[in-house]
């Protein structure tokens, strides 16, 4: 099994075992992690069928993460298609969007975001929804194995975001050290670090709650501020809770300005 973060592992499980699909890709996420494939029983799919904390699970509606501690949780998966992302999409305010205003893509054509800590891709779905084309940097193999199952199925369903999103199994620091933003022709960089939750809430989504307890602490994103300032892109926008502190970076560069709402703030750095 895959160790993460030192202690957990984590096991592929086949729900949908007359896929085809399913197994194709259940055996090269196991390749690339060096796992086993467990195909569940179709009479057994509530028991516990292996001794595994995280559980990837190719189910008739995709790839979905799976916390074996948590059993309460519902699975884990990208859906780009979703009725909650539909509906921002739709009536979330447009270009008037916090995070719109924030990547300056007012008057813009063909603005390009390097979105550093995609995750789940929602911020990198409304990015591309008001006209941006993102590309979408995460560093976890699992959590990119989800990207890439919610992106294909976007695809194969034609959905016209699909062409506006790439997405890249990168450590962002290591790539922006690797590349620079007039090289990949890069006007924004977007960070959303990781903000430590220490308890379990309502208010704080199981999605953080399970990569926070999968990735440990996020000790890296001075670093990674740092990194974005060196990439030197036009703009870096850097999403924080409201009440949170700035970033510190080795520049002691300060933003610009901010865009600040109830819960959440964006730091707005022009580089360039």
């Amino acid at each position: 099994m895959h160790k993460i973060n030192g202690e957990q592992n984590i096991a592929i499980l086949i729900e949908d075992s007359g896929s085809i699909y399913a197994n194709e890709q259940a055996q090269v996420l196991a390749n690339k992690l060096g796992v086993d494939v467990h195909t569940i029983p179709a009479n057994n799919k509530k028991s516990r069928f292996v001794d595994a904390q995280w559980l990837l699970v190719f189910t008739a509606k995709g790839l979905s993460l799976r916390v074996a501690s948590e059993p309460s949780w519902s699975d884990i998966c990208v859906d780009f298609a979703s009725a909650a992302l539909q509906y921002r999409k739709q009536h979330g305010g447009g270009k008037n969007e916090l995070v719109a205003k924030a990547i300056g893509i007012k008057g813009k054509h063909n603005l390009r975001v390097l979105d550093c800590t995609a995750g789940m891709g929602t911020d990198s779905f409304i990015m591309a929804s008001v006209g941006a084309n993102v590309t979408m940097l995460e560093r976890s193999p699992i959590i990119s194995a989800l990207l890439a199952d919610g992106l294909a199925r976007a695809q194969n369903q034609e959905m016209p975001l699909a062409t506006s999103l790439q997405l890249v199994e990168a450590n962002a620091i290591e790539y922006m050290q690797s590349h620079n933003a007039e090289s990949l022709q890069i006007d924004v960089v977007y960070l959303d670090p990781m903000f430590p939750h220490k308890k379990k809430s309502a208010l704080v989504k199981k999605e953080m709650q399970a990569f926070q307890l999968m990735l440990g602490p996020d000790q890296d994103s001075a670093a990674l501020l740092s990194a974005a300032i060196d990439f030197s892109p036009k703009r870096i926008v850097v999403k924080r809770p409201a009440s949170a502190p700035e970033l510190d970076n080795t520049h002691k560069r300060k933003p610009n300005m901010a865009i600040s709402s109830k819960k959440h703030r964006y730091d707005v750095y022009l580089i360039s």
